[in-house]
């Protein structure tokens, strides 16, 4: 069995600081060359969306793209974990490690959303930064201000019963 894998802290620090100095939306047209500076391989790429095997397997990054500007980037920051409480305690405990390493990197979060799959922002003035414990995998993503705001309108409504 392979060792189960996850960024470093330096490593995480650096990728969220890396992703942060990015223009964000970015050109679609430009998706290729950003993958290529990451160190990241194109997989798939469609109008709306391109897959990336981003060092955790071939679907471990996934960029949105809309109006053809990439508006959000999810990357895998661990590998999976078993969906058993052991495997759920290993991917709490690298979320919390994470969060503090990117805290000292990047200064107190903007905001804590607690739950089943809590979360971690950094805003910046375009786009976020967002630490995401699935309970599977731990997930950082940059993600423009405008549709995370319409991604927690849905959720807002979802949990409300109104759609």
């Amino acid at each position: 069995m392979t060792e189960w894998r996850a960024m470093s802290d330096d490593q995480i620090v650096d990728l969220a600081r890396r992703l942060r100095s990015l223009n964000w939306p970015y050109p679609a047209t430009d998706i290729p060359e950003l993958a290529e500076s990451f160190g990241w391989q194109v997989k798939t790429a469609r109008p709306e969306w391109v897959r990336l095997d981003a060092g955790f397997g071939r679907s471990s990054g996934m960029i949105q793209i809309d109006h053809d500007q990439a508006v959000e980037l999810t990357l895998q920051v661990t590998d999976f974990v078993d969906k058993d409480p052991a495997g759920k305690a290993q991917t709490s405990d690298t979320f919390v490690r994470m969060a503090t390493a990117l805290t000292a990197g990047l200064g107190e979060p903007t905001a804590r959303i607690p739950g089943e799959s809590a979360e971690i922002r950094w805003a910046g003035a375009e786009a976020t930064i967002v630490l995401r414990n699935l309970n599977i995998t731990v997930q950082l993503a940059l993600i423009t201000n405008a549709r995370l705001a319409a991604l927690d309108r849905t959720i807002d409504l979802q949990e409300k019963g109104l759609i």
